[in-house]
């Protein structure tokens, strides 16, 4: 009887564990092509912003941007205000570098990041180019 219940029990883990492997779970691709997707519900990151009202309305922390624009004012140490068509921000330059190929009003191309904090936004300037 022991004979019996130890072959019927093994007969039965077979069984369980060869229904287990024979074929994939709902959810995965067939044919062994997998598709890597993310979690529901999340949408992808929008393009980075493209002129000034895009970055104070959608623009992150740590950003990476580049904007077309003038420099119209200065608020002193390296301190100055960016402006295109579509509004104005603050903008850092580094003081340990020599700016001096860039002019007031002049058309430039400023490369940097986004520096949001609880009630301002800034961009730090990584490079300035003036636009050809």
């Amino acid at each position: 009887m022991n004979k019996f219940i130890a072959l019927a029990s093994a007969a039965a883990l077979a069984v369980v564990t060869s229904t287990a492997f024979a074929a994939p779970a709902s959810g995965f691709a067939q044919g062994g092509q997998y598709t890597p997707q993310g979690p529901a519900g999340f949408s992808a990151p929008s393009a980075n912003p493209q002129t000034v009202q895009q970055v104070l309305e959608q623009g992150y922390d740590d950003q990476r941007v580049t904007l077309v624009g003038r420099l119209t004012n200065f608020f002193g140490h390296d301190r100055y205000e960016f402006s295109d068509d579509t509004g104005r921000i603050e903008i850092e330059l580094d003081d340990d570098r020599d700016w001096s190929f860039i002019s007031k009003d002049e058309l430039i191309t400023i490369y940097g990041d986004v520096d949001r904090d609880y009630n301002s936004v800034k961009i730090d300037v990584k490079d300035a180019r003036p636009v050809k």
